[in-house]
C-alpha cells in the first residue's frame, strides 16, 4: 500500500514540475497566435497595424472602413506568466510575447 503512494506522489509531483509548465506555455503559444491572427485582421481591414492590443477589441472606424471587434478581449495569461506584449518593428511587421517559468513565446 506504502508503494502505492509514493508512486501517485511521484506522479503528482511531475505534473507540477513538467505537465504544468508545458500545459501553461501551451495555451501563451497558443493565446499569442490567436493575438496576433486579429492583428493581421485588423491590418487586412484598415491597411495598418493597430496601435495597441485594446484597439482589437473595439469596434471602429478608420479611413471610413468600419471594422472590428477582432477580439472580444485580450486573453489572460496563464498563471505566473507576463501580460501579452505587442510591439511593431516597423509599418507591417510586429510581434506579440509573453514569459513565464523560463520561457518566452513569441509570435507571428
Amino acid at each position: 500500500m506504502a508503494g502505492l503512494a509514493v508512486v501517485a506522489c511521484q506522479r503528482e509531483q511531475k505534473a507540477i514540475e513538467q505537465d504544468l509548465p508545458a500545459a501553461r506555455a501551451t495555451k501563451a503559444r497558443a493565446d499569442a497566435q490567436q493575438i496576433a491572427g486579429a492583428v493581421r485582421l485588423y491590418y487586412t481591414s484598415f491597411g495598418a497595424l493597430p496601435g495597441s492590443l485594446e484597439q482589437l477589441t473595439l469596434a471602429q472606424t478608420v479611413n471610413g472602413v468600419t471594422g472590428g471587434p477582432f477580439l472580444a478581449r485580450i486573453p489572460t495569461p496563464p498563471t505566473g506568466w507576463a501580460p501579452y506584449a505587442y510591439a511593431k518593428q516597423d509599418e507591417t511587421n510586429f510581434t506579440v510575447t509573453s514569459s513565464g517559468g523560463g520561457v518566452t513565446v513569441s509570435a507571428p
